[in-house]
């Protein structure tokens, strides 16, 4: 068996992806990949192994640590060398790498495969959707509002941005793309990313919240614990969003905790909220009205389809919608 084969094989990489397997890995990481035999190892051990002085390997382990083709841990004192998977490599890659070099029907494969493994890796999804009362501790738990987000920021020690993986692998819009925020404990050696002030946090989500963007995040339990991650979000690319529409766990995960009311005596039929909301709780109901001798599509609102971001009273000009606590 070829080298590439068996690498492929150990670090699970989709069939699809050989004829490109050379953008996400070198020569030197298949090799380290193929005689880890899934093993754990000290920079001693593969030093041996790989026929080279500890020095040179210790290089060598850096860099693919960095790149997330290895992770390691600490046990006895001793540091242990370990093959990560092609999940963990495409994340890295698809944020770092020069990930758009790929021609677009492999992006859009490695997207839909990336998805299928997200779901398949986190079972959360199906305890909110087997569990009553609802399960808390879950990925992306929350959806937040502006000023919960900026509440987060006031307490945080640490702020680092880093570009979205699920916008740069789903690639379906225009909207901004480095919106990930890690707090904190959260932020780790291999996090990357820009180190933000409190203020420059602040500026970006009320940015990517005029971008059209939702806030995530949490954990569930932030303010006794400290924020960890919040994501800015759509519903067009972003895995948690995506999901909840397949698996149908709207309310549950992520979890809704507001809802909005909507005034239509205030409303001036900007259409803004239209515009704003992924799941078309706000619509045209294809009326036509008359006001201050100007005809207007009326607006409607559904409220069996909100999820109570609140992009939409961010933006309205008029105070028509409020957000209110479910």
């Amino acid at each position: 068996m070829l080298i590439s084969e068996k690498f492929m094989e150990l670090f699970q990489v989709p069939d699809f992806v050989k004829p490109y397997l050379h953008h996400f890995v070198t020569e030197q990481e298949m090799e380290l990949i193929v005689k880890l035999k899934g093993r754990s190892l000290t920079a001693d051990d593969i030093a041996g192994l790989m026929n080279a002085s500890v020095y040179k390997v210790r290089d060598l382990l850096e860099k693919a640590y960095q790149r997330e083709v290895l992770n390691r841990e600490i046990k006895d004192g001793l540091v242990y060398y370990k093959a990560a998977d092609f999940y963990a490599r495409l994340d890295n890659y698809c944020k770092w790498g020069n990930y758009y070099v790929l021609p677009k029907s492999v992006r859009k494969k490695l997207d839909q495969w990336c998805y299928d493994e997200f779901l398949k890796r986190n079972n959360n999804f199906q305890k909110v959707i087997e569990n009553d009362p609802e399960y808390d501790n879950c990925f992306n738990e929350w959806v937040l509002l502006l000023s919960e987000v900026e509440e987060m920021i006031d307490v945080a020690r640490e702020i680092r941005v880093v570009p979205c993986d699920c916008k740069m692998l789903a690639d379906n819009c225009d909207r901004p793309r480095e919106v990930c925020l890690f707090f904190d404990n959260k932020i780790t050696d291999r996090t990357g990313g820009r180190t933000l002030t409190k203020d420059e946090a602040k500026q970006l989500v009320r940015y990517t919240d005029q971008k059209g963007l939702m806030h995530t995040g949490g954990p569930y339990n932030w303010r006794e614990v400290g924020p960890n991650v919040v994501c800015n979000c759509c519903a067009d690319c972003c895995y948690p969003f995506r999901a909840a529409l397949h698996l149908g766990t709207k309310g549950k995960w992520p979890k809704s905790r507001y809802i909005a009311n909507y005034n239509p005596d205030n409303c001036r039929l900007c259409g803004r909220c239209v515009q704003r909301c992924h799941f078309g709780a706000f619509y045209y109901d294809g009326t036509v009205v008359d006001q201050k001798g100007r005809s207007r599509r009326r607006v409607a609102f559904n409220p069996d389809l909100c999820w109570g971001c609140g992009l939409c009273a961010n933006s309205c000009p008029a105070g028509a919608i409020v957000m209110e606590k479910l």
